[in-house]
Order: structure tokens, then sequence, then C-alpha cells
């Protein structure tokens, strides 16, 4: 590679939510494409919302999503992703109501990555995928999930917070960042 050039790219993996937003980025070496760090944090939705001048016009959790934004771009433009991935809001039949507020966060998720660069696209990951290249089952709990995270050899995690003391939140980023990883491996016939 000519002189100067970068040695690195990083992958967003982001976990949607209106109050804890998992955020996680994946490091890889440009010319192997292997892990070289993982790093997660929980960004979180200000208790105050009542101090929020955006709760008097649009309500609570309106606010709360505008201000998650704004911190999902100051993240953006701290970590330098080239690829963004999310997981997808998914029906929870005992709490349908849920899909509404999730698809909510999906578009301030995409506002935070179209302000951070108009032409880089938002990929969206189903549950499902994002468990599966974890090694967990497609019905797997949070426990399960965790579990999975952990057993990952290739991280090479150096987060601030140790990853076994990580919030189920960035746990989830992790697994989707990694998720998203292993298809843009695939899509480029370099896994199996």
């Amino acid at each position: 590679m000519p002189t100067g050039s970068p040695c690195e790219l990083a992958i967003a993996g982001i976990d949607p939510g209106s109050v804890h937003l998992g955020t996680t980025i994946l490091r890889l070496n440009l010319a192997t494409l292997a892990i070289t760090g993982t790093s997660a944090r929980t960004l979180e939705a200000p208790r105050e919302g009542a101090g929020l001048w955006t709760t008097q016009l649009f309500g609570e959790r309106i606010a709360r999503i505008a201000s998650l934004e704004d911190a999902l771009l100051a993240f953006f433009r701290e970590a330098d992703p080239c690829m963004i991935a999310c997981e997808a809001p998914f029906i929870n039949l005992r709490r349908p109501q849920a899909h509404g507020v999730l698809t909510e966060v999906i578009c301030g998720i995409r506002r935070a990555v179209m302000r951070y660069d108009t032409w880089k696209p938002l990929y969206l990951i189903d549950p499902a995928r994002v468990k599966n290249a974890v090694g967990a089952k497609g019905n797997a709990d949070k426990a399960a999930i965790k579990a999975a995270v952990l057993h990952l050899r290739d991280l090479h995690y150096d987060g601030e917070i140790p990853l076994t003391l990580l919030d189920e939140h960035s746990l989830d980023a992790i697994a989707v960042a990694y998720a998203h990883r292993k298809a843009w491996m695939e899509s480029l016939c370099l896994a199996n």
C-alpha cells in the first residue's frame, strides 16, 4: 500500500434503544481484514427529559431520541467508521408497541449517519442473523448472547470497561458489528 495510507478501517455497530443505545467499534487491519481491536460503550439518554427544549414541543421520547442522535453523531466523528451497522427493529408479540419506538430510534440513527456522511449507508441486520454470527441460537436471550460474545477469540477487546462488565446494550452492539463484518467478508468471498 502507498506510504501514508490508512492501515485500519472501522466498523460501527449499534444496538438501538430509546433510553440506552449500545455502540461499538471494530477496528480491522486493512491488509488482512483481521480484527485489531474492539471497544464498546452505551450512550444514555438524559434522565431529565423535561429540561430539554424538544420535550415541550415533541414529547419526552422524541427529545430522548434527538439527544441520542446528537451523541451518536459525536461518536461517529470521534471513531470515523467506514461502515455503520444497526440491529433492525423486530416485533415482540408480548410488547408490539415497542416496534414503533424502535422504528423512531432507527430514524434518529439514520439522521445521525446522514449528518456524519450523506453518502454512507446504514446497514440493518435482523436479530436472528446477529445472534447466529456470534454463535448463539436465533431465540437466544441476553445471557446466551453475552456468553457467545465472551467466547469470541478474535475480538481483541481493548475498551475502557472490561468486556465481562459491559451491559447488554454494548454486548449486543459488538454482536451487530461482528455480524456485519462476517456478512461483508462473505460478500467478498473471504469467509466460509
